[in-house]
């Protein structure tokens, strides 16, 4: 899913996590988990993909949305981390920390769901950090090799709010042989 999207699904957790417990920290940790579990592709991109003379978003939205990754450590999208979070919070329920649970853990679904119809290699195994650490974060053997559009990367701001795929160039070969089959069977 794109940042867009999950700032829509985090902002609406978070909505109606207050609506239905009234916690404002609640809310928060399921803004937080939501989309601000994102801010490890941030750092991915500053220290492992060694980005940091081009520190700015724009920078960084273009440089993801036109897929250049080489490496993909993202250790908040973790089911390690979740679990070991899930195990502070029976020992210690803080409403911020179990907000921040639900809406990492919303996240990571409707990563699972929307990345994984298109763009990873593997969809579950790829959000279980010791997979992707036997990798070697390796982005080539993660994610599959998605045909970018040469609009991607050309309004990353626009993107971020308009788009919730990345831009990928259709497949001529796929439109071709289904424009060539007969009437009623493509």
């Amino acid at each position: 899913m794109m940042p867009g999207g999950h700032l829509a699904t985090a902002l609406s957790l978070g909505a109606a996590t207050y609506y239905t417990t009234g916690s404002t920290e609640a809310a928060t940790g399921a803004f937080a988990g939501g989309f601000l579990i994102d801010v490890d592709h941030y750092l991915d991109y500053l220290v492992f993909e060694k980005q940091w003379r081009r520190p700015w978003p724009t920078s960084f939205l273009r440089y993801y949305f036109m897929n250049c990754l080489k490496r993909v450590v993202l250790p908040l999208h973790s089911a390690e981390l979740m679990l070991v979070l899930l195990v502070v919070i029976f020992i210690h329920p803080w409403p911020l920390l179990v907000g921040y649970w639900v809406g990492a853990a919303m996240h990571l679904l409707f990563d699972i769901v929307v990345n994984g119809d298109y763009g990873l290699k593997n969809p579950v195994l790829f959000y279980i950090f010791s997979y992707r650490a036997f990798h070697r974060f390796a982005a080539e053997k993660l994610i599959k090799d998605v045909g970018v559009s040469p609009e991607a990367g050309k309004h990353p701001v626009r993107d971020f709010f308009v788009r919730w795929r990345p831009i990928v160039e259709e497949d001529r070969n796929t439109e071709s042989s289904t424009s060539a089959l007969p009437e009623g069977e493509g």
